[in-house]
């Protein structure tokens, strides 16, 4: 009890320091410390992450200067500075690990990992294979998203549906769907649940929960056609033989953004998104009346999902190593994770397991448990890093195909997996011979 105390006041010392920071409009820069220059992707906001202002409060040799780089050119900025020699000692990206490790732009972890003992068991399994490349660490995950099946008590309840039994397998989605769906002059005004809507792929989860795997342990050869990718892709279209695809996409098209989100207007009945969600319901729709469930099952298979994340890491040739992984270190601890998660505008889920299970963390809503749980059995969309681009645009070709019966499932992503597969070869190629001619820099070089 003393130490779960001393925990939870250790965590309200930290939010007192954050709103100290804030309230007083700017850091000053105490003389005589270190400086750490630290790159970060801004989105709408350049607003410097809270971690920043903990670290720098947190002790007095070590001043980290974060500085906001631009989502649409970041990677051109992050590696002219490391090609002019004057990179940031440290840059938090989300672009595949594996693409910057590939061109030897980052600085190999290993050896300071294993000699501060740092414990890679505190991070989710998923987000830890990321930072890996070529059986060498490059990152450490930072933040990330866990997404679960949000459901509507309302319009279940109305449908003669139990609201407190949302659908646990993908057979029930489509029976609750054709209960849930509604039209009113022929024209849907309301359904149960769209596979292509939101940010995760309905037949990508599928597949994953089915046991795919769409390259193999090597890393040097696609296998989109695998038997259970196929199976993930027929049942999304097998989906639709209860409405047509036109008539979907019509009716999609009157949706928007806050409220005017599917599910926010409760035009959706099922959803899956991640955490950050529960958010935006609270602010467009606080009377909202929904639940939290884990992603639906083929029965027998475990409840999958996907997740990835910001990662940070150190780039080639950078000046101040050790307390660039000293601040490194600070970001992904439980404290500060939890401090960070529990913090900001838009709830980010913590890549430090222990603090996604702190009692603190699961005490901010009923649902928090079972977004760390799906993060137990989640599996990264970056399937193929080194073309990642490549890969979602020919598998979001091939699904469209599908879709629209322009292609039986398995030759559209046959078509697809030839495609990704000949820019494979050629990322390869050139990776082989960037790696005969440059030698990876180690933390301690």
């Amino acid at each position: 009890m003393m130490r779960k105390s001393a925990q939870i006041a250790g965590i309200v010392f930290l939010f007192a320091c954050m709103i100290a920071l804030f309230w007083s409009g700017r850091e000053v820069r105490q003389p005589g410390r270190r400086q750490v220059d630290y790159w970060f992707v801004a989105g709408v906001k350049d607003d410097s992450p809270p971690c920043v202002a903990l670290f720098n409060q947190a002790q007095d040799s070590i001043y980290v200067n974060s500085i906001p780089i631009p989502w649409n050119e970041h990677e051109k900025k992050v590696l002219t500075a490391i090609l002019s020699g004057d990179p940031p000692d440290m840059v938090n990206l989300v672009t595949p690990v594996p693409k910057w490790a590939a061109r030897n732009a980052l600085v190999a972890l290993d050896a300071v990992i294993a000699a501060d003992r740092l414990d890679t068991a505190q991070f989710f399994p998923s987000l830890w294979e990321e930072m890996k490349y070529r059986g060498r660490t490059y990152a450490l995950p930072a933040y990330t998203g866990s997404y679960a099946l949000f459901y509507n008590r309302r319009l279940l309840r109305e449908a003669g549906l139990d609201p407190g039994r949302p659908p646990a397998t993908w057979q029930e989605i489509r029976e609750y769907s054709r209960r849930l769906t509604k039209r009113e002059n022929g024209r849907i005004v309301r359904m149960g649940f769209i596979p292509q809507y939101g940010t995760i792929e309905t037949p990508l989860i599928i597949a994953f929960e089915l046991g795919a795997r769409f390259i193999d342990p090597a890393g040097t050869r696609i296998n989109l056609t695998d038997p259970v990718a196929v199976q993930a892709f027929q049942w999304e279209r097998d989906f639709f033989d209860l409405y047509s695809v036109e008539e979907v996409s019509a009716f999609m098209g009157g949706f928007g953004y806050g409220n005017q989100h599917g599910f926010i207007a409760e035009k959706v009945a099922l959803f899956i998104n991640d955490n950050s969600f529960i958010d935006q319901i609270e602010k467009y729709h606080p009377g909202l009346d929904y639940g939290v469930a884990m992603i639906p099952t083929f029965g027998d298979s475990p409840s999958v999902s996907s997740a990835g994340s910001w990662w940070l890491a150190i780039p080639r040739g950078a000046k101040n190593k050790r307390d660039a992984w000293a601040f490194m270190k600070f970001v992904v601890s439980r404290e500060i994770q939890l401090a960070e998660s529990m913090s900001r505008e838009e709830t980010l889920f913590p890549v430090n397991r222990l603090a996604a299970n702190d009692s603190t963390f699961l005490a901010m809503n009923p649902y928090v448990a079972i977004f760390s749980g799906q993060m137990e059995q989640s599996r990264s969309k970056s399937i193929v890093p080194l073309v990642h681009d490549i890969f979602w645009r020919e598998f979001s070709l091939a699904r469209e195909r599908s879709l629209r019966g322009v292609m039986p499932p398995r030759q559209a992503l046959q078509q697809a997996e030839n495609t990704i597969q000949s820019f494979l070869d050629r990322a390869l190629e050139y990776d082989t011979y960037v790696n005969a001619r440059m030698k990876t820099e180690d933390f301690f070089d």
